[in-house]
């Protein structure tokens, strides 16, 4: 099906391959278009040949896939790459048509039908893999450099091994995640419920934040660090009012804070007296929401101010006790 008679000839899909790889060698460039037409020729060819079937992933175009996504290159851009050398493939076979029979025909379109759910099922698959490895590991390093921010130690080295620059100041925040209504109803299961309400905390965190705000948190709550060195005209980057309750609605929970700020280095006192304040607002029954700790500059300032005066409940300012 889909051959030519005579001597010499060759399948409509022979042709295809042939002007593929003769597109994908023009371009002499190193660049993602080159790569992924190189891409679809080892594909078209495998499967001209009859090689894979049509789910298979050449490792050729997973190894790129895999490499684009710790490089931190679009998924849409490459797809789009792709589907650029899919369309010179289509252009071909309709200049071709004419003086081509329709099962000719036909055998070529499906071959490049059947590249084009290879090279997307394989990078898709490959780039996700990877993309969900890089967010581990990004994971792992910022949670261990917050470790080290609120013990005191190591936070040079932890630093450069990470990636992460440490701002010379930070917005020390304490957070209280209550449960979600899922967690207490029959049948949803609890441990599933708690994980979902957190990753909803975790991505709520990320957009009013920036990325270099770093969090310690389980489903109970825990501590954030926003770096207040850094401007920007599309985000506060820092803990509002706003934010806690817009995060409070990601998290379909109401939230309660205890805010300070300070040098890097007064990180572990402040995040000690901000977590001792917040466990006293909630064993005195104090309603969610922010309650901001004036900044006191010296130890004796800190030790006046475990005792708190709250003089409102949305917008809360913990001062030193008279």
């Amino acid at each position: 099906m889909g051959k030519q008679t005579g001597s010499g000839t060759k399948t409509l899909e022979a042709k295809l391959v042939e002007h593929l790889t003769f597109q994908a060698r023009r371009a002499r460039r190193e660049d993602l278009g080159t790569i992924t037409r190189t891409c679809l020729v080892e594909a078209a060819r495998m499967l001209e040949a009859r090689l894979v079937p049509v789910t298979a992933q050449p490792a050729a175009i997973t190894g790129s896939a895999a490499r684009w996504a710790r490089e931190g290159i679009a998924l849409e851009t490459v797809l789009d790459a792709y589907h650029d050398g899919v369309r010179i493939g289509l252009e071909f076979l309709t200049e071709q048509a004419a003086g081509e029979d329709a099962d000719a025909v036909a055998a070529a379109a499906g071959l490049i039908v059947r590249v084009l759910e290879t090279v997307t099922t394989a990078t898709l698959t490959a780039y996700l893999d990877e993309h969900r490895q890089v967010a581990r590991e990004q994971q792992t390093a910022a949670q261990t450099l917050v470790s080290a921010l609120l013990s005191g130690h190591g936070v040079a080295h932890l630093a450069r091994r990470a990636g992460i620059s440490v701002a010379a100041s930070y917005q020390v925040v304490a957070l209280a995640i209550p449960a979600h209504p899922d967690e207490r109803r029959p049948g949803i299961g609890a441990p599933s419920a708690a994980r979902r309400k957190l990753r909803r905390v975790q991505a709520a965190l990320a957009t009013p934040l920036g990325s270099r705000a770093l969090s310690l948190l389980s489903d109970e709550g825990g501590t954030v660090l926003v770096p207040i060195d850094e401007i920007s005209a599309m985000t506060p980057l820092a803990l509002t009012p706003e934010v806690l309750e817009l995060i409070g609605e990601a998290a379909e929970v109401p939230l309660t804070a205890v805010v300070t700020s300070g040098d890097t280095g007064r990180i572990p006192e402040l995040a000690g007296l901000a977590q001792e304040l917040l466990a006293r607002l909630q064993a005195d029954g104090r309603p969610p929401g922010l309650y901001r700790l004036a900044d006191l500059p010296d130890c004796d300032g800190l030790q006046q101010a475990r005792r708190p005066v709250v003089t409102s409940p949305n917008d809360h300012r913990i001062t030193r006790s008279a």
